[in-house]
């Protein structure tokens, strides 16, 4: 969820173009006259997405039919804002109206993470980790990390991710906005998990890989900048990547033609992490 005005594919308007009506006057109704909005693309999760100005402030609006197949992670994301307010957007308003699910955050000014090797935003996206792990999973997050996986786990003990840790389970680049101030913010709580405190630590070191660094070297920087995933054992490290590797082929041959290369790089990097680890 890009929230910050100025990023690439944002275009600014003086009007919600597209917004119908009575989710415009659920909005204004909240938080006062929209003045202009500028237009993020749409995601899986909403149909749309606008930064607005409204009187003293600025806003970010979620939104997406009812009837579409995500509209339930929306309502998650109502949920879990609570337990996440010290890490993300601060939720302000939400709900529904004329067949639409809609939130409001705080707009948050920052820039999307840079992941490669040797980016201080991995350092300021680690720090953010550190303090998730210390967050217990509210009744919300109920999706276990060996229930998401169990049609993976042929062979493996998901047992090891067991945990009652919250978990971000999408930490690309996207999710992780870095602020002025050099800290990073963690967007997008529409499929929050629970399990090991660990996990969110390896969601972040596959985005790293796939940023182009040696499974190798975003091991041994985990090694210094997770305690979490330094601690966990090698056999649930193992698991952990094992099962990624196999989700990321399933996704790579199930999604649509758009997504292919995307989804094969995603698989090759996490083979190569299979590797790595089947090596050591």
């Amino acid at each position: 969820m890009a929230l910050a005005p100025g990023l690439p594919g944002l275009a600014t308007s003086t009007v919600c173009s597209g917004v119908p009506q009575p989710l415009r006057s659920a909005v204004e109704a909240a938080v006062g006259p929209v003045l202009a909005a500028t237009d993020a693309a749409a995601s899986r999760t909403a149909r749309l997405r606008l930064s607005l100005e409204v009187p003293g402030r600025r806003v970010f609006l979620k939104a997406t039919p009812q009837s579409h197949r995500h509209a339930h992670t929306l309502d998650t994301e109502a949920l879990i804002a609570p337990a996440v307010r010290s890490l993300a957007p601060r939720l302000l308003h939400h709900g529904t109206a004329d067949g639409w699910r809609w939130l409001l955050f705080d707009h948050i000014v920052g820039r999307v993470a840079d992941l490669s090797q040797g980016s201080e935003d991995r350092d300021a996206a680690a720090h953010a980790l550190r303090r998730l792990t210390k967050l217990p999973a509210p009744d919300a997050a109920g999706l276990r990390a060996e229930e998401r996986w169990a049609h993976l786990g042929a062979g493996l003990d998901l047992g090891l991710l067991t945990g009652d840790r919250l978990v971000h389970t999408d930490l690309n680049p996207g999710n992780i906005l870095i602020q002025d101030d050099g800290t990073a913010v963690l967007l997008d709580w529409a499929r929050p998990g629970r399990g090991a405190g660990w996990l969110s630590s390896g969601f972040l070191l596959a985005q790293l890989i796939d940023a182009g660094t040696r499974a190798a070297d975003a091991e041994d920087w985990a090694r210094r900048a997770l305690p979490g995933w330094a601690a966990a054992s090698a056999d649930a490290a193992d698991t952990f990547v094992t099962a990624l590797t196999r989700r990321r082929a399933e996704q790579a041959a199930t999604c649509t033609p758009g997504r292919r290369a995307e989804r094969k790089g995603q698989l090759r990097s996490a083979m190569a992490w299979h590797r790595f680890r089947t090596r050591t």
